[in-house]
C-alpha cells in the first residue's frame, strides 16, 4: 500500500512499516492466514495448504494507532523459512551423527 494515510482516530498522517514474527531460525513478517488456527506438535501450526499473506502496518505518529492490512500476494518470505528449517534439520542431524561416533569411538575405546 504505497503513498500516504490519515489516521482514523485523530487526523494525524500515519507511517507505513510491518509487524515481525519472532522464530527460532530468526525474525520475520508476521502473516495473516485464513481460518482458525490449528496447532501442530513439530511446527507450532498447521500451515499446510493454507494461503498466507504479508501483513502491512500503518501506524499513527500522534496517538499510535495501528491499521493493518493483508496484502495482495503471498508471503515472500516463506521459502526462505522453509530453507533455513531445512538447513538446520541438516545441521541438527549431522550434529546428532557426530555426537553418536564420537560417544561410540569413547565406549570401544575404553
Amino acid at each position: 500500500m504505497a503513498g500516504s494515510k490519515q489516521c482514523p482516530k485523530c487526523s494525524s498522517s500515519m507511517t507505513e512499516g510491518y509487524v515481525i514474527d519472532r522464530t527460532h531460525s530468526g525474525v520475520t513478517v508476521g502473516c495473516w492466514v485464513e481460518g482458525a488456527p490449528q496447532g501442530s506438535i513439530w511446527m507450532g501450526l498447521k500451515l499446510a495448504g493454507k494461503p498466507n499473506f504479508e501483513i502491512v502496518s500503518w501506524r499513527c505518529g500522534r496517538c499510535g494507532f495501528l491499521e493493518h492490512y493483508a496484502t495482495g500476494g503471498p508471503n515472500r518470505y516463506e521459502a526462505a523459512q522453509r530453507k533455513a528449517v531445512r538447513v538446520a534439520m541438516i545441521v541438527a542431524a549431522a550434529v546428532a551423527a557426530l555426537v553418536a561416533a564420537v560417544t561410540g569411538a569413547i565406549i570401544s575405546g575404553s
